[in-house]
């Protein structure tokens, strides 16, 4: 069971790394088009919930920003542009992407769609979740995109749920950097992950100077 976990999880972290070429490709070409995935009406993404309050938050450095997250995550940092939280079991997860963007040549569209690209990999019978198409996160806007499919874990057939969003900051500087962040967890539990995990990371999301 423990082995077919980390296979799982091995796709979408080879997935996720290759983004980091995707990336550093797309300010070359124009932004692919979406693979064909079907609308679902039945899961909308939620709303923010109000800032986390229960216990001490870890504090942590990535490449270009600093986020605090609660205890109970896993850190792993194999690679400088690369940082992912995830939960004992490994099925709640946070992956944060860096790629440098000199001037931000690359559009913050091509990002994500590179990004959404990546987050599908390890799922079958993919479709697009209703989600705002931009959010704010650090005082920045980024665009976002939301879905779901079906993702083998412990032998059992789950329906996960993931956002993606990104961005290019500073905007239009020889410093300019492209940022993605992607969060899933299995649909049943995506709710309570969300109030627990991902809002209280992403509300304390702050570039660095």
């Amino acid at each position: 069971m423990h082995n077919r976990l980390k296979r799982a999880l091995s796709k979408t972290t080879l997935a996720t790394c290759g983004l980091l070429l995707v990336a550093t490709l797309v300010a070359a070409c124009s932004s692919p088009s979406r693979s064909s995935t079907s609308q679902s009406a039945s899961t909308h993404i939620t709303t923010p919930t109000p800032a986390y309050t229960r216990g001490a938050l870890v504090a942590l450095e990535g490449n270009g920003f600093k986020i605090s997250y609660p205890p109970g995550l896993h850190v792993s940092k194999s690679d400088p542009h690369l940082v992912i939280l995830t939960n004992g079991a490994g099925t709640i997860k946070i992956t944060f992407t860096v790629v440098p963007d000199v001037h931000g040549k690359t559009s913050a569209a091509s990002l994500l769609n590179a990004a959404v690209n990546a987050q599908k990999v390890p799922l079958k019978n993919v479709q697009i979740v209703p989600a705002p198409p931009t959010t704010t996160v650090g005082g920045t806007t980024w665009n976002q995109e939301s879905v779901s499919g079906t993702q083998r874990l412990n032998a059992t057939n789950t329906m996960m749920h993931s956002v993606v969003m990104a961005t290019i900051h500073p905007a239009n500087s020889p410093a300019s950097q492209g940022y993605t962040i992607a969060y899933s967890a299995p649909q049943s539990m995506f709710n309570a992950a969300n109030t627990t995990y991902f809002q209280p990371v992403l509300q304390s999301f702050k570039f660095q100077p």
